[in-house]
C-alpha cells in the first residue's frame, strides 16, 4: 500500500504530471507513424493495382483493336 500511495502522490506532482503528459504524446506519435503507414500501404496498392489495370487494357487494345 506505501508504493501505491508514493506512486499517487508522485503522479500528482507538477514532475509527474509532465511525465504522464510526455507518456502521452509519445504514444500518439507512434499512433499517428503507424496510421500513417497503414494509409500509404492501402491506398499505394490501390494505385498500383489500378495503374497495372490499365496497362493491361491498353495491351488487350492494342492486340485487338475495335473496328469501325
Amino acid at each position: 500500500m506505501f508504493y501505491q500511495d508514493a506512486l499517487l502522490e508522485y503522479l500528482s506532482s507538477p514532475e509527474g504530471i509532465n511525465k504522464i503528459i510526455v507518456g502521452i504524446i509519445i504514444v500518439a506519435a507512434i499512433n499517428a507513424i503507424f496510421i500513417t503507414y497503414s494509409v500509404r500501404n492501402t491506398y499505394g496498392a490501390a494505385k498500383k493495382e489500378k495503374d497495372r489495370l490499365i496497362r493491361q487494357q491498353e495491351k488487350i487494345n492494342k492486340l485487338s483493336p475495335k473496328k469501325e
